[in-house]
């Protein structure tokens, strides 16, 4: 188990990056100040009354990415003390959260979920590169995370409540280190490698595909026999 500092000082090593305090201890008025303009919008925003339509054919993800965006849309105008940024490009965070007095930035994360357990011990992913945060962020930074709960009925989803978590340097959290290839990645080892059958063939069609599987079914049942 790790926690928050500690993770972006392994990653740093892990990417050949400086090590650098990416993650800012929160002071005591910011999250009281955070959450009680976050309330005030989300009531003043009617959000809970204007349900989002999707397709049964979106995938989970996207209608968690759909859902953020929503969210981030309907709240952003009616908060008063702070605004929401868009960042440009993949990867975290999804938004830049800057109090509009004195300008001071903070890292937000949007997650969405169809049902909140606080028992589940499914993986909730942040980051697994730090690329845009050291990009669009200088000096250490507090990090939020804010996770939308919602209700699906007859293709609409209804957003219930948000619940924000101001995540610290001690936060813990899980590191799994995964190893990924590609095709082109492959195809550039050296490695020794095999092909079986041929790509492209032309599939024989109607009697002359079911000659051919009767004619292996033969061999195969002469060669059981002897």
């Amino acid at each position: 188990m790790n926690d928050l500092q500690t993770f972006f000082t392994k990653l740093a090593a892990w990417e050949g990056k400086p090590v650098a305090a990416l993650a800012a201890p929160w002071n005591r008025s910011d999250p009281r100040a955070i959450a009680s303009d976050f309330r005030r919008a989300f009531g003043r925003s009617g959000i809970t009354a204007c349900p989002l339509s999707l397709p049964a054919s979106v995938t989970n993800q996207s209608t968690g990415n759909r859902v953020a965006e929503f969210v981030a849309s309907q709240i952003g105008p009616e908060l008063r003390h702070f605004r929401i940024e868009p960042l440009v490009g993949p990867g975290y965070p999804d938004k830049r959260l800057r109090r509009i007095r004195g300008g001071r930035a903070f890292a937000m994360e949007l997650k969405a979920t169809g049902r909140f357990n606080p028992r589940s011990s499914n993986r909730i992913v942040l980051l697994s590169a730090s690329a845009k945060l050291r990009r669009e962020f200088r000096g250490p930074v507090s990090h939020l995370l804010v996770t939308i709960c919602y209700r699906r009925r007859r293709g609409q989803l209804w957003v219930q409540a948000a619940r924000l978590e101001f995540l610290m340097p001690t936060t813990r959290v899980n590191v799994r280190l995964e190893a990924s290839v590609s095709r082109r990645l492959l195809s550039q080892d050296p490695g020794a490698f095999f092909w079986i059958g041929k790509l492209d063939r032309e599939i024989p069609s109607g009697r002359r595909r079911t000659s051919a599987l009767a004619a292996g079914r033969r061999r195969r049942n002469s060669a059981a026999t002897i």
